[in-house]
């Protein structure tokens, strides 16, 4: 089954237990059957604080995101984790060869995006690398947001030709982590986009320009983005989250990835299983996954197909 398996085995053990007073509960599991090279556990991004201490990181750099564990909290154990993340990613790349990674999940809500710009983050620590987080998520981008990036062409704008790659590569505020947001389609469809002629050179000049290049993109299940992004990258990382991710969606992202004769690169299991100090989190499970798939799929249908 392999090491991915196994730990979501163990993860699932864990969930049976923290929800055994929930007997609705109780008999979902999650099983990814992917053997892959990398499996990880990272605990849930910090909810925002109040008083002083968040004015204090306020102050630091307006308006961006409290998601952003490494860069306002380095020494947190959110943080340590996501450093255990990444020596697994560089020990597995030990000639530091240029690769792009694509970050997916699921089904919508699992912490991609916020995983997608931890990782970014923490990769860029290293001063030698050149790190590049890309949101390629054209229906629900959200990374721009929490970068407190400004309006601007993005790599939507880059396929259609109305933008060139170096109007769209943008400095962060954090030290040596650039930045492509999502862009405009234009009201055309991500995937007429993403199998443009110039898809291809543009990832391609992404992995020669940066150490890593990490795309956030759509849950792989809803949408089938993801299929295309994945063939330009180098791997993809699948999000599960603990108590949350059901089995069988978990099952269906993995089968569609490789049906697409994508790489799964590997797993992250994120959550945990009960509140620790201040990075306490509360999560629902059930029927929710069905719940926000239905709501991603009613905003695709608004945005590019209903009006």
């Amino acid at each position: 089954m392999g090491r991915i398996a196994d730990a979501l085995k163990r993860a699932e053990q864990e969930r049976r237990q923290a929800v055994a007073s929930s007997p609705e509960e109780a008999s979902s599991t999650t099983t990814v059957p992917e053997p892959s090279a990398l499996v990880h556990t990272v605990e849930p991004a910090p909810t925002p604080v109040a008083g002083r201490e968040a004015e204090q990181r306020r102050s630091v750099v307006e308006g961006l995101s409290e998601s952003l564990v490494p860069f306002h909290e380095p020494s947190s154990l959110v943080t340590e984790q996501y450093r255990s993340l990444r020596t697994r990613l560089l020990s597995q790349n030990p000639q530091y060869e240029h690769r792009v990674i694509a970050i997916t999940s699921a089904v919508p809500k699992e912490g991609k995006s916020v995983t997608t710009l931890n990782l970014g983050c923490i990769l860029a620590e290293i001063r030698h690398l050149k790190i590049l987080v890309v949101d390629g998520d054209f229906r629900r981008s959200s990374l721009a947001q929490m970068l407190n990036q400004p309006d601007g062409p993005g790599l939507a704008d880059v396929l259609i030709g109305s933008a060139t790659y170096e109007e769209v590569v943008r400095d962060t505020p954090v030290p040596n982590l650039k930045f492509i947001r999502a862009g405009s389609t234009k009201k055309r469809s991500a995937a007429e986009l993403l199998t443009e002629a110039s898809a291809k050179p543009i990832f391609k000049r992404m992995q020669n320009d940066f150490h890593y290049t990490i795309v956030d993109t759509p849950p792989a299940t809803t949408v089938t983005d993801v299929g295309i992004i994945g063939q330009m990258c180098t791997g993809v990382v699948v999000i599960v989250r603990l108590h949350r991710t059901h089995e069988a969606a978990a099952k269906r992202a993995v089968r569609l990835l490789q049906a697409n004769n994508i790489p799964i690169a590997g797993c992250m299991i994120v959550g945990r299983d009960a509140p620790v100090d201040s990075y306490g989190y509360g999560y629902g499970y059930g029927y929710g996954y069905r719940y926000n798939y239905y709501r991603y799929y009613n905003y695709i249908k608004q945005t590019e197909g209903g009006k």
